[in-house]
This record gives C-alpha cells, sequence and structure tokens, in this order.
C-alpha cells in the first residue's frame, strides 16, 4: 500500500506516468561521471560539501514483494557553484520519481548510478533537495518477518540518495512507517512512536555526524532484552525462539558489552561517543557483527551459544564484542578518511579486542591466544600468489568490498603490536587519546596517526610504516649454523623474499637455542637483510634453533635440517604450552612450503594430540589435522588411516573430563569419519541410539550430523534429512536447512540444479546458507564430481563481487577450492586466469588466495 506522504506528493497522477516524465528530462550540461563514487570525484564533493544532513522516510509494506516508497530531504552547504552536483543512487532510472528544490522541479540528469543536479539550480551556502523515489532493494536484506540494512562500503546509495562516501559524515533523521506488530531500532534515540490502524511510525532523533556506511536501521519481529547499569540503559533485540538458550546467553552477553565500554572509555578518555547503546541478533547474518553506531548487527549465532561451546567459542564471542564496541571510537568517532585505510578501524577494533577480553580470561594463555588467532590467519594469504600491502590502493568505491580480508583483520594487528612494542605501551596509549580527540566525529588517514606515534617515538616510524604497512608480503627468514671447530659460535638470519623491501623487514628476533635440558635465549634486531647473532660462549651443536621463542615476530621460519627433525621428534617434551603452540604453526608452516611431507607431520601429530594439555593448542592442533588428512592425502591413504584415527578421536571424546574438549574430538571425528564403524558410530548417535556421558550436542550438531551422514551416501539418507529438519522448531533455521539439503543429496543430477540456481542473483539472497552449501557441493567425498562447478564459480567472481557483500566474494570462492586437491582442479584454476590477462587485480588476489592450499596441495603452486 502506498504511504500517505508519497499519495501527496504524487496526486492524482500515477506512478508510471511520473516515471515517464521524469525519464525525459534532461539538462544542459557534459559532465560524464563514472559508475561508482571515483576518488576524483570524492575529492572534488569534499572540498565543497560540509554540514549535511539526511531527513529520510521509508514505509516498510507488509509484504517482501511489494516496493517500499521513500523520501529523502537532504540539507548541506556548497562552497561553490562551478560544477553541477552529483549524487549517488545506484538503482534503476525507475526507481528516481521526483527531485525539487525550494519546492520547484529540477531538471536532472540520472546517469551511471548518479543524480546530476545542474548548477543553476544551486547556491552557495546551504541547500535543500527534496526527493521521491522507491528505495533500492540491494542491501535492504528483506525477509518475511523483518528486514536490516548493510551499507558497508558503498552500499547506502543503493537504497536512497546520498553522497555515498567515509569522508562526507553526516546527521540523519529517520522516520520509518512498519507494520505494527513490528519492533525497529536505529542510530538515533527513538522519540516517539505513532500508531494507526495496522502500521506504526517510529520517529528516531537526529544522530551525531556519521559516514554513510554507517546509517543503518533494523524493523521487524523481534523480541527484546534491557539492561540499565549505572544509569546506562542498554537493549537487545533477537528472534531467538529457544527460551533457555536466551536465558543461559543473555547475561554474558551484556557483561561482555559493558565491560568493553568501561574498558575502552578509560583507554581512551573519552566518553562513549554517541546516543544510545542498543544491539539487534540477526539470524545468519553475513557477518560476526557490523558496527553501526547505537545500532550494532550480530550474527545471532555468534552470540547465542550453545551449552557445549568450546572455550575458542567462549573467546570468540567476547572478541567479537569487544571488536564492535572497539569501534564506536576506532572507526566512528574517527573515520578513515578514504577506504584505502580501511584497515585502520579493523586494526584498532582487533588490537583493542584482544586487550579487553583479557580480564575476562583469567586462565587463558592470552599471548599463545593472540597468536593462534592472528598468526595462521595473516601467513594463509600472505604466503599466496595473492598477497597484497595493509594499506592498498583504491580508485572507485565500488572496488573497496575487496580490500577486506585476512591481511587487514588479523596481520594488521600483529603489525600494530610491533608497534606497540617498539614505541612503548604509555607512549601508543597517549597517541591514540591524542589521534581521538583532534579527529573526533571527523577523518583521519593512517598518516595523520603514524605522525602523532612519529613525534612521540626515536624510531623511524616512517621506513617501518614503508615496510609493515605498505609493502606487500611477509619475510622467509632462514637461518644457518656457523662452526668452529666443531662448536657453534654463530647464527646468521637471512631474508629470502624476493619480495621484501630494499631493507627488508625491520622487527626483533626472540631466539632460544636448546641442547638437552639446557636453552638459551637471546635477542637480535633483524633490522637489514641479514643479521649475525654471535653467541657469547660456543655451543656444542645445539638440539634445536627457534627464530621465535616469543611468538612476536612475523613471517616463515625456514628451520635447518636438524632443528626440524629434532622437534617433529621431541615437540611434546617442550614443557611450555605456548612454545609448543609456536612449534606447531612452525611445523605447520614447514610441511606447506614442502619442508616436511605430510604424511610425517600427520603421524606426529597422532602421537601427540593425547598428550597435549593446553586447550589452545588442542583446537588447533584438531584443525591441522582435519586440513591435512582431506587436502594433502588422497582417498588411498585417507582409508589407511582412518580406522586408527578414528578410534583415537573417539577415546578422546570418551576419555576427556573437560566438556568442551569433548565437543571438540567430537566435531572433528564426525567431520573426517569415513570408515563403515566410525560412520555407523555417526548414525548411532544422531538417531540417539548411542550416547557418550558428559557429551553436549545442540541442535546445530545434530543438523550438521545429518549433513555428513548424507555426504557418506549411506541408505536412507532422505529420511534422515527430513526427520532432523522436523526435529526443528525456530522457522529462521528451518528454512537454512531447506536451502542446504540439494547441496548434499544423493543425486548429482539434483546437486547439478542447485548449482545452476546458484547463478542467479536472487538465489544468492541469503549468503551464509550459500557459502555453507557451496561447502558440501564440493566436499571432498564429492570433489570429482565436483570439479565441473570450479570454472563457472570462477566466471561467476566478478557478478558476485557487484552484487554480494564485502566477505561473499572470497567466502564464495574459498568454499568452492576448499574441497579440492587435484591437478585437474589447480589446472582449472590457472587456465582460468591465464586466459584473462585484464582481469580485475583485486578479484584475482582472492581467488589466488583461495587457491594457495588447492595449488600447495596439487604441487602445483608455480607462479603464473
Amino acid at each position: 500500500m502506498m504511504s500517505t506522504f508519497i499519495q501527496k506528493i504524487v496526486g492524482t497522477a500515477s506512478i508510471g506516468i511520473l516515471l515517464i516524465i521524469f525519464s525525459c528530462q534532461k539538462t544542459e550540461r557534459s559532465t560524464v561521471v563514472e559508475p561508482g563514487v571515483s576518488l576524483t570525484l570524492a575529492k572534488d564533493r569534499a572540498s565543497d560539501i560540509s554540514d549535511i544532513h539526511y531527513q529520510l522516510f521509508f514505509s516498510i509494506p507488509e509484504s517482501i514483494n511489494d516496493s517500499i516508497p521513500a523520501k529523502a530531504t537532504i540539507r548541506f552547504n556548497l562552497r561553490s557553484t562551478e560544477n553541477p552536483l552529483v549524487l549517488d543512487f545506484n538503482v534503476t532510472q525507475d526507481h528516481l520519481l521526483n527531485v525539487q528544490i525550494d519546492g520547484n522541479d529540477v531538471d536532472y540528469v540520472f546517469q551511471n548510478e548518479h543524480i546530476l543536479i545542474p548548477k543553476k539550480s544551486l547556491k552557495s551556502g546551504e541547500n535543500v533537495i527534496d526527493i521521491v523515489f522507491i528505495a533500492g532493494e540491494t542491501s535492504l536484506n528483506r525477509y518475511e518477518e523483518y528486514l536490516y540494512t548493510l551499507f558497508v562500503p558503498d552500499r547506502a546509495s543503493t537504497a536512497f540518495p546520498c553522497f555515498d562516501q567515509p569522508n562526507l559524515k553526516a546527521s540523519y533523521s529517520l522516520t520509518l512507517e512498519i507494520p505494527s506488530s513490528w519492533q525497529s531500532t536505529s542510530n538515533g534515540v527513538l522519540k516517539k512512536i505513532d500508531t494507526n490502524n495496522e502500521r506504526s511510525t517510529y520517529h528516531f532523533e537526529k544522530t551525531k555526524p556519521i559516514s554513510s556506511y554507517l546509517f543503518s536501521f533494523v524493523a521487524g519481529k523481534f523480541q527484546t532484552v534491557s539492561e540499565t547499569r549505572n544509569g546506562r540503559t542498554m537493549i537487545m533485540y533477537h528472534r531467538e525462539t529457544d527460551s533457555l538458550k536466551v536465558k543461559n546467553n543473555v547475561q554474558s552477553i551484556f557483561d561482555l558489552h559493558y565491560s568493553a565500554l568501561l574498558w575502552l572509555e578509560e583507554y581512551t578518555a573519552i566518553p562513549y561517543p554517541f546516543e544510545k547503546f542498543e544491539f539487534a541478533l540477526i539470524p545468519f547474518f553475513q557477518y560476526g557483527g557490523m558496527e553501526h553506531p547505537g545500532a550494532i548487527q550480530y550474527k545471532a549465532s555468534s552470540l547465542f551459544l550453545d551449552e557445549s561451546a568450546t572455550q575458542g567459542q567462549l573467546l570468540g564471542r567476547a572478541s567479537l564484542i569487544a571488536h564492535e564496541t572497539a569501534h564506536m571510537w576506532f572507526g566512528n568517532l574517527v573515520t578513515m578518511d578514504w577506504f584505502n585505510d580501511v584497515w585502520l578501524k579493523e586494526v584498532f577494533a582487533n588490537f583493542m579486542a584482544a586487550k579487553i577480553v583479557n580480564p575476562n580470561f583469567p586462565e587463558v594463555d592470552h599471548e599463545l591466544r593472540f597468536l593462534l588467532a592472528h598468526y595462521p590467519a595473516a601467513y594463509s594469504v600472505d604466503r599466496s600468489l595473492g598477497t597484497h600491502p595493509i594499506q592498498q590502493t583504491l580508485d572507485n568505491l565500488k572496488n573497496a568490498g575487496t580490500l577486506y580480508g585476512s591481511i587487514i583483520y588479523q596481520k594488521a594487528p600483529i603489525v600494530m603490536k610491533h608497534l606497540e612494542l617498539m614505541i612503548g605501551a604509555d607512549q601508543m596509549k597517549a597517541g591514540l587519546r591524542e589521534y581521538l580527540k583532534t579527529f573526533s566525529y571527523d577523518n583521519a588517514t593512517w598518516d595523520d596517526l603514524i605522525e602523532i606515534l612519529d613525534s612521540k617515538s626515536e624510531d623511524d616510524l616512517g621506513y617501518w610504516s614503508e615496510a609493515w604497512v605498505k609493502s606487500a608480503g611477509m619475510p622467509i627468514i632462514s637461518l644457518e649454523r656457523q662452526f668452529h671447530e666443531n662448536t657453534v659460535n654463530a647464527i646468521e638470519f637471512r631474508h629470502m623474499n624476493e619480495n621484501s623491501p630494499s631493507k627488508g623487514w625491520p622487527q626483533p628476533l626472540s631466539i632460544s637455542v636448546h641442547r638437552g635440558d639446557e636453552a638459551s635465549n637471546f635477542s637480535l634486531l633483524l633490522n637489514d637483510q641479514s643479521a649475525t647473532l654471535s653467541l657469547p660462549e660456543p655451543l656444542e651443536d645445539p638440539d634445536f634453533i627457534l627464530p621465535n621463542i616469543n611468538g612476536v615476530a612475523y613471517g616463515y621460519f625456514k628451520l635447518d635440517d636438524k632443528s626440524l627433525d629434532y622437534l617433529l621428534e621431541h615437540i611434546q617434551n617442550i614443557p611450555e604450552a605456548k612454545t609448543r603452540g609456536i612449534v606447531w604453526l612452525t611445523l605447520w608452516e614447514a610441511m606447506l612450503h614442502h619442508e616436511i611431507p605430510p604424511q610425517r607431520l600427520m603421524e606426529v601429530l597422532v602421537r601427540s594430540l593425547p598428550l597435549e594439555s593446553e586447550t589452545l593448542n588442542i583446537q588447533e592442533m584438531l584443525g591441522y589435522l582435519s586440513t591435512c588428512f582431506w587436502k594433502f592425502h588422497d582417498q588411498e591413504e585417507r582409508l589407511a588411516i582412518a580406522g586408527s584415527l578414528e578410534d583415537l578421536l573417539w577415546k578422546l571424546i570418551q576419555e576427556n573430563t573437560d566438556n568442551r574438549l569433548k565437543v571438540s574430538f567430537y566435531r572433528t571425528f564426525r567431520n573426517i569419519v569415513i570408515s563403515d564403524d566410525g560412520i555407523k558410530k555417526l548414525k548411532d548417535l544422531w538417531e540417539g541410539s548411542l550416547t557418550i556421558e558428559g557429551l553436549q550436542l545442540s541442535e546445530n550438531d545434530y543438523t550438521n550430523m545429518a549433513y555428513q551422514l548424507a555426504l557418506r551416501d549411506i541408505d536412507g539418507t532422505d529420511d534422515i534429512l527430513n526427520k532432523q529438519l522436523a526435529r526443528i522448531q525456530n522457522p529462521d533455521r528451518v528454512a537454512r536447512m531447506q536451502f542446504v539439503i540439494p547441496a548434499v543429496s544423493n543425486e548429482e543430477g539434483v546437486r547439478d540444479d542447485f548449482f545452476e540456481r546458484l547463478k542467479q542473483v536472487e538465489n544468492r539472497h541469503n549468503e551464509s546458507w550459500v557459502q555453507e552449501a557451496v561447502g558440501y557441493l564440493n566436499h571432498p567425498l564429492r570433489s570429482s564430481s565436483a570439479e565441473k562447478y570450479i570454472l563457472p564459480s570462477l566466471e561467476l567472481m566478478e557478478e558476485i563481487q557487484k552484487t554480494g557483500d564485502i566477505f561473499f566474494p572470497t567466502r564464495f570462492i574459498t568454499n568452492t577450492l576448499r574441497g579440492h586437491r587435484s591437478q585437474e582442479a589447480a589446472q582449472t584454476v590457472r587456465d582460468f586466469l591465464s586466459k584473462r590477462p585484464d582481469y580485475p587485480v583485486s578479484i584475482k588476489n582472492k581467488i589466488l588466495q583461495a587457491s594457495d592450499m588447492l595449488f600447495r596441495a596439487a604441487e602445483g603452486n608455480d607462479e603464473l
């Protein structure tokens, strides 16, 4: 139904007639703007436009099949009228109904996702533009009972006309008309609700200045929970139907938010900078969370954890909440000037999150946790042919989504930790406080921050930044023992990466030299292409030398053969848990660099797993074990070790007294089981005829069990899937399973039809469902029949980059390639890229990152 305000504006004329009239309007101008927001356009507008305020109205209909009438009143100051004004509106022209200034229709041009306002209609000083339109729905995530907006990085203009660039901050006043059975939250404080028959109108107060990608609203059938602590009210919106799950999680969720807010206020010396603090838990949200000020959005499953949640999941939730809360200062209060510095907001959110969660988990080795949470993921990109600098170039915001990934989220916090160690924690805090105060409610660059920090340090932060922030790749550091009369009197360390900066990557090494039960530790600054550690006294030939004993240095540490052999045989004799974690990471990278055969590493993992006492190490070892099993063993090799491996995991499930570890061992067993005996145990667990004392399985565990059984092509698969579907009560999770089931079908034709449907953008609407389904389509047990999906999946990447959210392209192609290990699959990727020399570099890099493990498994990691 058309809202009253639209009826008043349109009068008796039909929308169709209006579309014809307005689409025929022309202006006398020759300016041509390209699609997206180019850097040139962004700079021009930032110098001309200021003091922006959006007054927005959206009328959300009951049915998702009906369009959304809307209106925008945009107030701003214009410095110059020498050029036409360019507004961004990335929709088809039929969405634009009327543009007026001072009550008069404007002779605008609609061109390449922009509304061009002629300069004759503008004036220096304040201008007010009224626009009537149909809201674009690319980033209005609409479902039967709810919707939410997600506008990062440049998607606000897919919904409403605006200046869609981060350095044109604006205040927003939102009026939202929705079904009366719904609720809503947005950035601003709720001023009042008017209810009339079956419609309610929510009026939100004017916000503080924020960037367009941070404007947001959520509306739908949600439940609310609120808490007030020391005068601060926090409200949570959710759709969870399991009241016990809500009860078990809600207190922890509020505790973690509250403690994060207090910590950040103390660290920054700035009170919470926005008017309210609310958050909505969205079923199957695209990300873990999104930091909209006053209205954070989370993936519901990331906060509502099962009773059997592992320590890693508990830590992950705490880190996610701290991350999004830290964004209120780092990213929202002070925002990057251009999206080439998007890493700047993410690095401090992650960096602060690591500091914030520590007090809440005193039993955790946080240095080990930081190592395992950041280094493996950063290495996964930096060792690939698709690596890139932390700070990347960006010529147009339409490509901003390709900047995201592990280099931003995992490597950048490591680099920032190096910086803090270099200049000192107190100087870092003082510099960040000055940075936040100087640029509050404004924009800043990395160079602005490094200038502030450089003034507080005696080190050359300019060169350090050039090497670590603005150069691609990571150091490959080799060591060589220097002998004198059968003793070692020095150790030489060298950078080997041909892509390294001219002087290499400056960083301190913490070196441990072991012989027998004795260890000697040394420090060395690797500030050039090579450096030599001269030992104070000659040593008998050491058993092993570890160049990164404190776990801080970053790079692939290429150990000598003697060190490798010793560590493979004696890793569980190392008493310190953190050192064992460092060694496991070093051995894993050595295997990926073909220094260790996968079969040997698997033997060491199997031998060591029952002896490991540190939960964080166990989780990491289980990940290595699963990847090694599927990616670096063929099916014949898997079958040869399956029985003993499954028996080991089954024994660990039964004997372990830590219920969370039981679940970890169980999930690994579930994911790798292929023997007849193991599959029978899995089926009996799903049916309930077999139980294990202390093993708490969730609804999600049983659903995943059903999928895994289907992938094993056992009898009665359809019956198992249908019974599991009937067990689920939550309508959102029912819809998800209904979507995924064809991807695990035993019938290849059903899977083929499902994949064909994914080629249509409307069938990729729920991206998390698609990611899960694509992973099952390309599961290692189905890899032979799934190789035909690789080429069309690659061919979809450019479209997915344009239509999907920021993480979807990477996750889509990663889940596609994860299950493959053959030479043929690797060659398909190589051929695809080699035949397209002009392929967009940013998307090519995503493909190369996703292909790295495939290339290594297929022994085809030559440069393209």
